[in-house]
């Protein structure tokens, strides 16, 4: 095969993958038909089955592409914690970290371009289907593993598993509120867009909320 056609091969996966993502968003897997997400790809259905093997397939496809964009996305913020949470630094620094961690998780997840993939992991999350486990194991077990060191770290190790996790999901679940919940947040706010003043607003009250249960679990432990 050659480069030209591997490169259309490839655009046509990858259109077909950003059709499928909004519609499947929208309307559900079971909801969508492969006829209408061909069409609105404008391709012929049988595209579908080449590069896919069916709707099945492509719904899995759409996950992992999911889960790949928002790992690139997340990935500094990740790298950043990892490094400023480095084993050996202490609570204040690891606190820090989850700071720096949740804020710029914050500005990523705020975006209007990460809506349709909001709706697609609603979706898994409300009914979970196979691509769920694609979508946790490449996002957020990583981001939930890393959570819970640093707060176990700022709790000086008293904390057992299970609400090591329960916190973790606690302090992370507040940021994917204001992406999954966004009609509340426009509603109740009367905001008619969100730009940087708006997500730096939410950002504030995120870390000042973040702040106060990582200060408290830090006194604490010092008890």
């Amino acid at each position: 095969m050659n480069y030209t056609v591997l490169m259309r091969e490839r655009s046509a996966e990858s259109r077909l993958i950003e059709v499928a993502i909004e519609q499947f968003g929208q309307g559900g897997m079971s909801a969508v038909g492969t006829r209408a997400i061909a069409q609105a790809a404008g391709m012929q259905m049988s595209a579908i089955t080449y590069h896919f093997g069916g709707k099945e397939g492509l719904y899995l496809a759409c996950a992992r592409h999911i889960a790949k964009l928002m790992n690139k996305r997340i990935a500094p913020l990740v790298k950043l914690a990892e490094s400023r949470g480095a084993e050996g630094v202490g609570a204040a620094s690891a606190r820090m970290a989850i700071l720096d961690l949740l804020g710029g998780l914050v500005t990523v997840m705020m975006r209007d371009e990460i809506a349709p993939y909001a709706r697609f992991v609603v979706r898994e999350q409300m009914n979970p289907t196979p691509a769920f486990e694609v979508l946790y194991e490449g996002v957020m077990q990583r981001l939930l593993v890393l959570l819970g060191d640093l707060i176990q770290r700022v709790a000086g190790g008293a904390l057992g598993a299970e609400e090591i996790r329960i916190r973790s999901i606690a302090l992370v679940g507040q940021v994917l509120a204001f992406r999954f919940c966004r009609a509340t947040l426009m509603y109740a706010t009367g905001w008619e867009s969100v730009g940087i003043g708006e997500i730096e607003v939410v950002r504030t009250a995120v870390l000042a909320h973040t702040d106060a249960v990582l200060i408290a679990l830090e006194r604490g432990a010092s008890r």
